[in-house]
């Protein structure tokens, strides 16, 4: 499917918005009859199914049951494995806007958000990143996430492919929609602050037929944070739910859910430096044979790419889109909910979820200034790309500044769309029950789950070849660039001129693709020595196929004949264990064991053993071939205790953890027998991560909560396959360069951290009521988010992103009138306005001011 482009659309969310308004002023006098919670979190969910996570435990910032660590809701204070789960009062005084904001606080767990056309929510989870959505009530999940339709986060540490199927070995994340209550209410909230953002959210609930049925609506609309030149655009969301008890022993869920996000322009990541031709190992570029052996091996090892620094030195709020830029980005989903009580002692559900998505990604510019050093430097004896790239890494606006050192420093102008979108279609049946023999007490689980997937994505860009100087860009060829931007020369900075898309002859890629997983598992509760004993095991055997199809680009036809690629299929087992022993009542000493998978790519790109070099090559004698890939494996364990003195107001969870990931696909360009240097992938990887983490929460008076986490891991590759070392040269220093550098590569490669990782995280929040006295009906709360240095790019694991510590700081104050209940908050996000990226590809907001209203009645 091809889209093209679509206006914001503003009526839909308005008119959501003034329906949601009529509904609730429809019998105003309903909602007047039942006083509301002052705390939503504290809410009972109407729900029959023991599916779903009850909130009633919850107590503030601790929450007291989960649902995530084995499809049963159980207290977290019983459960023999890590889990980091965030209630509905969390989420409010946080201030959270989408899904990374809450996610951001648990323990190893950062942004790992790839943005473009992948969105951000993407994490990297104890060290593990993949591109994997995170989960939405148990099944696939959205790139972007408003906060306005979440109750609950909850983050489920360790590969537990039992219950989620593909994921990386780090863990998932699970978040949990609003669902209807028992309790008659609306609530209206107003936000608005600096960088022109607004925003208003609207919550109903009813209840009809004397409770036997239940329904909320959800509705927000916001104005983006338009903090960078240029940036603009909004979001609107509209969700509800629907629980109907249909007989006393049946009852059914329906909920759905549409979100939109339309940035015109978004804020592109801000461009990193590239030294040009750094990467390039010809003669032209290193004269020197030493330098130019040097420069062959790490391309040859892991194409590394050294060349590749940080970000140029630019202001904070400098955006490198075009003003007539966009990003647009849609999701749809629902789903349908059956369960059933089968007598005293089962339960059982049946469960229909669809999805879909649209991103689409119109971006004018590459994110990079290519570098070219002055050829006086170069020709100066001693200096080469290799000095010129220390030297600009150390101080790189002095030299970009000295024409003495740098001849030019350009950003691409490429004209580029790129479309992705995708629809899934879940099915999933679970049973579980209750049986007791002498003491022991057993919870088996049993589930059946099948999912089809269909995935397309579309790129369009302009071609490499540059406009002639002084050529105006309102005259440039459709698929040509435009000028390029020189740093020195912010003259050059042209962010008005548009093109049409449509207009770029050609397409560069376009893939469909479909795909179905299947899977059956099973799972295991057992508790014994009068619940002081609890282990849980089980298994998932899963299946896995997706078929691509390619379309060869053409210049002539939009385009280029299809090419269906080999169906891929893939099976795999993963089992999960833990047993937890209880000390005291209040101290539970655990351990657990578990696995994963993931199919990170469907084949790898090998030399051809059939290959005749001396005869042509040809389609039917070719260099190299394609061959299926192994699923990307994960294993860990972990140790740990779980406390809940005091009647739960001192809640922690400390661990040490031991992961593996094993057949990651590494590329490299090697030496084929016909003297080209093809890419060529291989697996056999082995990625370790092992830490140790500590969360708490910690309520010291009824009116102060506390919560906090710590997180040190070591992260790195310890193994890899890597092509055998070369005779580059029959010269001695020549060789011994290139040994040298082959040796640096794979060192640089075997103890890189992942993209996207921080090995040392640490975060607090804390909230204070004041409950007499003038300052009445006062709080504040604060905290910090704390990433210890991020791995910025696998090309470069020199490249890290500097560690940042972020601030933030609310006032709020609660009253009620005689119908309703009302809230007010001033907060400070970002107080130390510090410039930080959630990751490579990622940009985070500067400093803010945020005030709201709310009422609920």
């Amino acid at each position: 499917m091809i889209m093209n482009r679509c206006s914001p659309p503003v009526a839909l969310p308005i008119s959501a918005l003034l329906g949601l308004t009529l509904a609730s002023l429809v019998t105003p006098s309903a909602f007047a009859q039942s006083a509301p919670a002052s705390n939503p979190a504290n809410e009972e969910t109407y729900t029959l199914s023991t599916f779903q996570v009850t909130t009633t435990a919850d107590k503030g910032y601790r929450a007291g049951n989960s649902v995530s660590a084995t499809r049963i809701d159980t207290p977290i204070k019983d459960l023999p494995f890590s889990i980091s789960a965030f209630t509905e009062q969390f989420i409010e005084d946080i201030g959270a806007l989408e899904l990374l904001d809450v996610v951001n606080f648990a323990p190893g767990v950062t942004s790992g958000a790839k943005e473009f056309t992948q969105g951000n929510n993407r994490y990297s989870i104890r060290g593990f990143d993949g591109d994997v959505t995170p989960q939405r009530n148990g099944f696939v999940g959205n790139r972007y996430v408003d906060s306005g339709n979440v109750q609950r986060v909850e983050v489920v540490k360790g590969p537990a492919s039992l219950l989620y199927g593909q994921i990386t070995p780090g863990g998932t994340v699970n978040y949990i929609t609003k669902r209807p209550t028992n309790k008659d209410f609306v609530r209206i909230k107003t936000q608005v602050g600096t960088d022109e953002f607004f925003r208003t959210d609207l919550d109903i609930n009813r209840t009809f037929a004397d409770g036997r049925a239940n329904v909320r609506l959800v509705g927000a609309w916001e104005n983006l944070l338009s903090w960078a030149d240029p940036s603009g655009g909004d979001a609107w969301l509209a969700a509800g739910a629907l629980d109907v008890k249909l007989t006393p022993n049946v009852s059914l869920i329906v909920d759905f859910e549409s979100y939109s996000r339309n940035q015109t322009p978004l804020i592109g990541m801000k461009p990193n430096m590239q030294v040009a031709g750094f990467n390039s190992a010809s003669a032209a570029n290193y004269p020197n044979l030493v330098d130019r052996a040097r420069a062959q091996a790490y391309v040859d090892v892991g194409n590394l790419n050294l060349g590749f620094l940080n970000y140029a030195p630019l202001p904070h709020d400098f955006n490198y889109v075009g003003k007539n830029d966009y990003r647009i980005s849609w999701f749809d989903s629902a789903s349908a909910e059956l369960n059933a009580k089968l007598g005293q002692n089962w339960r059982a559900r049946a469960n229909i979820g669809w999805s879909e998505f649209h991103i689409s990604n119109k971006l004018t510019g590459l994110a990079e200034f290519t570098i070219t050093p002055a050829a006086a430097y170069l020709a100066t004896a001693g200096r080469n790309r290799f000095t010129f790239r220390d030297e600009l890494a150390a101080n790189p606006a002095a030299v970009l500044a000295d024409p003495t050192r740098t001849a030019s420093a350009l950003l691409t102008r490429r004209k580029r769309l790129e479309q992705s979108g995708g629809d899934n279609v879940n099915y999933q049946a679970e049973i579980t029950g209750t049986m007791e023999f002498g003491g022991i007490k057993l919870r088996p689980l049993f589930g059946a789950y099948l999912s089809k997937v269909g995935t397309n994505s579309f790129r369009r860009e302009s071609s490499g070849s540059q406009p002639p100087a002084g050529l105006p860009n309102s005259q440039t060829a459709p698929g040509q660039h435009f000028q390029p931007w020189n740093y020195n020369d912010p003259t050059t900075w042209d962010r008005d001129s548009d093109y049409d898309v449509n207009t770029i002859p050609g397409i560069n890629s376009y893939n469909d693709a479909e795909g179905e997983e299947s899977a059956y598992y099973g799972l295991l509760n057992v508790s014994l020595l009068d619940d002081r004993l609890i282990l849980i095991g089980g298994a998932r055997y899963n299946k896995t196929w997706t078929i691509n199809t390619n379309f060869l680009p053409t210049v002539v036809a939009p385009i280029g004949p299809a090419v269906v690629g080999d169906k891929f299929e893939a099976t795999k087992t993963t089992p999960q264990f833990g047993a937890g022993f209880k000390v005291r009542r209040d101290l539970l000493l655990f351990a657990s064991y578990s696995e994963s998978f993931f199919i990170e790519d469907r084949s790898i790109t090998s030399f051809n053993p059939a290959y005749n070099p001396a005869l042509p090559t040809s389609s039917t004698n070719r260099v190299t071939i394609s061959e299926p890939a192994l699923p990307t494996t994960g294993s860990g364990y972990e140790f740990g205790l779980k406390t809940d003195f005091l009647d739960g107001r001192v809640s922690s969870t400390v661990s040490w953890f031991h992961l593996e990931r094993e057949n990651r696909v590494l590329r490299f360009r090697e030496t084929a027998p016909d003297g080209s240097f093809p890419t060529i992938t291989r697996q056999g990887t082995v990625d370790q991560s092992e830490g140790f983490e500590f969360e708490v929460t910690w309520s010291p008076t009824e009116n102060w909560q506390v919560f906090a986490t710590f997180t040190q891991m070591d992260v790195k590759t310890t193994k890899g396959t890597f092509p055998s070392i070369i005779t580059y040269s029959t010269d001695p220093a020549v060789q011994a360069s290139y040994v040298a550098a082959y040796n640096e590569a794979r060192d640089l490669i075997l103890n890189a951290v992942p993209e996207g990782s921080a090995e040392t995280l640490a975060t607090l929040w804390s909230r204070y009521n004041f409950t007499t006295g003038a300052l009445k009906g006062f709080w504040v709360a604060g905290g910090f988010v704390h990433t210890g240095d991020k791995a910025q790019r696998t090309a470069n694991p020199t490249l890290f992103l500097e560690a940042d510590t972020i601030y933030d700081a609310t006032i709020g104050y609660d009253w009620k009138t005689e119908k309703a209940n009302w809230g007010a908050t001033l907060a400070w996000k970002n107080i130390a306005d510090t410039e930080y990226f959630n990751a490579n590809q990622s940009r985070a907001a500067p400093g803010r001011v945020i005030f709201s209203v709310s009422t609920k009645f």
